[in-house]
């Protein structure tokens, strides 16, 4: 796991010290890999990589990065972990490679160097990364990200080079990029509450999408090409498939091979435990694949209401766990809240609980853990979105198929007493039925009618020229056709889970020197439970059925006892209203022209939460940015 840097020049001319540029680019993303660093800067000056390295597999100096192969021609700086490297390893020296290392780095240059761009085919893991090819015939920088886009990478396409970062902040450390805020990129994130992927909050500065890569000539003079993709998420369902205990036998399989495959390790490994049914499945199969010791992190509350410390003792006890504790209060949070959005690396109303626990982690002395991300949206456990989507899907078509039907409803909504709460399904109500519309009634944060009334009015005009919040969804959940509940798991996938957990998992881990590994979002299975018809994952009762079936034998009966669904969140309501309260109204107050918000509108939020008539999630969003 580490942290990469790379930039190649334009213009068929030298960056001005690129050597120091990559180094402070290095430098910028040292949390991300404290253990090691390097730059290659090739003969020509006008390309070069850089890494900062957290060691994990092959702890020797072997595993050094930037990492050549070639006689110095190839190069590849790399984020992440393949965890099909013994068998990939075989395959190559097979092929006649020579390894000098253990480290799974050179299993991804080699792969390379046999495979070309079709290596990531090949690869099971996260991973973001950069390979330099200087040889004659190819002289490119080959760039590429894991299916799931569990692992970052950001990209600058600059008057004088293209550059390229694990996070944003080691791209404007190059010095190379203008900063201009983006206004479509702000308006996402009020809509969805993280930026929707591809922007950033810098105009200019891109996400590459997961599941594709860059190939860059390197003596060209033109910018960033099209992405080529290679995976996207599969669709079906449609039809017959297995039947429910047919699916949950096969997702056990899978689920099995997923964790042991993660639990290869030459450092400490352990376990984020909720308490709830993911990370506990998670916690149970380490347990089912290792004798050794398993450490598992939990947060704890004083406000009973907010914890799961109950359920994640027991799982921790039947796993036979080493189960540290932490107790969060809202005076250590307020302590901390400065190091907490610092390391998010852009604005997100999510992730300080990776903070903490990912804190907590380092503190019992793992430098990776598993995490049960993405349970909820392979095997239904949103209500809101899964349950909520269908149901308003068919009242706005109802509405909206008589004349006038549709406005009506929004007018009546609007006449609600805590009409605050409706305006996101007001909003759909004045929209043409789809599905992506409902999600985003569902899933969103500010509807798009009070995202208008926050922003300045140029700023609306400027940002509606780069996005569109329904077309967006619709893109990354893909066709609108077949079964609504696979729809609605690709859009959780696509937008929800990728441009929001994952990001901030990354982010608020690799602050703290933390590899996080999630076995649940393997892409086999990904693509065998998103190929199930809805009938084999909603066989059954209780949440998340099929999960039950497949690993509800390894669990203790307190976690499979039913109640309603926490999630793994902090008790926001009560602290921004009581303790906290003096430190957010600080946050609203300390830009007096609020830059690209209107004060009105954004004083008028925070009445309106004060008086108990918006979710804690809106003011948060804004005093966070």
């Amino acid at each position: 796991m580490c942290g990469i840097g790379a930039v190649v020049a334009k213009r068929a001319r030298e960056v001005d010290d690129l050597s120091g540029t990559l180094l402070r680019m290095a430098d910028s993303i040292r949390h991300r890999g404290p253990d090691d660093g390097g730059v290659f800067v090739s003969p020509d000056g006008r390309a070069g990589l850089a890494n900062r390295r957290l060691a994990i597999r092959d702890l020797s100096p072997a595993g050094h990065m930037p990492m050549t192969a070639a006689d110095g021609q190839v190069a590849v700086t790399y984020n992440g972990e393949v965890y099909n490297t013994a068998e990939l390893r075989a395959a190559l020296e097979a092929e006649g490679h020579a390894f000098r290392s253990h480290s799974d780095t050179e299993v991804l240059l080699r792969g390379y160097l046999a495979w070309g761009a079709r290596v990531v085919d090949r690869l099971r893991g996260m991973f973001a990364f950069a390979v330099l090819d200087l040889r004659p015939g190819h002289r490119c920088l080959f760039v590429g990200r894991d299916r799931l886009g569990i692992k970052p990478l950001y990209c600058a396409d600059t008057p004088d080079a293209l550059v390229f970062g694990s996070e944003l902040r080691a791209v404007m450390a190059s010095g190379l990029v203008e900063r201009r805020r983006d206004p479509a990129a702000l308006v996402g994130y009020l809509m969805l509450g993280s930026v929707p992927n591809p922007l950033t909050p810098w105009a200019g500065v891109r996400s590459l999408e997961p599941g594709c890569t860059w190939t860059i000539p390197l003596d060209g003079t033109g910018g960033l090409p099209d992405a080529s993709r290679y995976w996207r998420l599969p669709e079906g369902g449609a039809g017959d498939g297995p039947s429910a205990e047919e699916a949950g036998e096969r997702v056990a399989e899978l689920l099995a091979e997923s964790v042991a495959m993660r639990m290869v390790s030459d450092v400490p490994i352990g376990a984020f435990l909720s308490g709830g049914l993911d990370s506990s499945a998670v916690v149970a199969l380490m347990r089912a694949s290792t004798t050794g010791v398993i450490r598992t992190c939990s947060m704890v509350f004083e406000e009973a209401e907010f914890s799961e410390a109950p359920y994640a003792r027991a799982m921790a006890d039947a796993a036979g766990a080493d189960h540290w504790e932490r107790v969060v209060t809202a005076a250590e949070f307020a302590a901390h809240l400065d190091g907490a959005l610092d390391a998010s690396d852009q604005p997100t109303v999510d992730g300080i609980n990776t903070y903490f626990v990912s804190q907590t982690a380092r503190q019992a002395g793992l430098t990776v853990a598993m995490s049960g991300l993405g349970g909820d949206e392979l095997f239904g456990g949103y209500g809101n979105t899964f349950g909520g989507v269908p149901r308003l899907l068919s009242a706005v078509a109802a509405a909206r198929s008589v004349p006038g039907g549709g406005a009506l409803a929004s007018a009546l909504l609007g006449l609600h007493p805590a009409r605050e709460r409706t305006a996101k399904v007001r909003d759909a109500f004045r929209r043409p039925p789809s599905r992506a519309s409902a999600y985003l009634a569902c899933r969103g944060l500010f509807s798009p009618s009070q995202v208008r009334a926050l922003v300045r009015p140029e700023v609306w005009e400027a940002a509606a020229a780069g996005f569109d919040p329904v077309a967006h969804l619709g893109g990354l959940a893909g066709s609108p056709n077949g079964p609504v509940f696979n729809w609605v798991s690709r859009a959780e996938l696509g937008s929800y889970t990728h441009q929001q957990l994952l990001r901030d998992t990354d982010a608020m881990s690799m602050a703290h020197s933390l590899e996080v590994r999630v076995p649940l979002l393997d892409h086999r299975l990904v693509e065998y439970v998103l190929r199930l018809p809805p009938a084999a994952k909603t066989a059954g009762a209780g949440p998340k059925p099929l999960l039950t079936r497949a690993v509800g034998a390894l669990l203790p009966p307190e976690v499979l006892a039913p109640r309603p669904k926490q999630g793994f969140t902090f008790p926001f309501q009560p602290w921004l209203r009581g303790p906290l309260r003096a430190r957010v109204r600080e946050a609203l107050d300390q830009r007096p022209d609020y830059g690209m918000l209107r004060r009105d509108a954004v004083e008028r939020t925070w009445r309106d939460f004060q008086a108990g008539r918006l979710h804690w999630s809106r003011v948060w969003a804004l005093a966070v940015l």
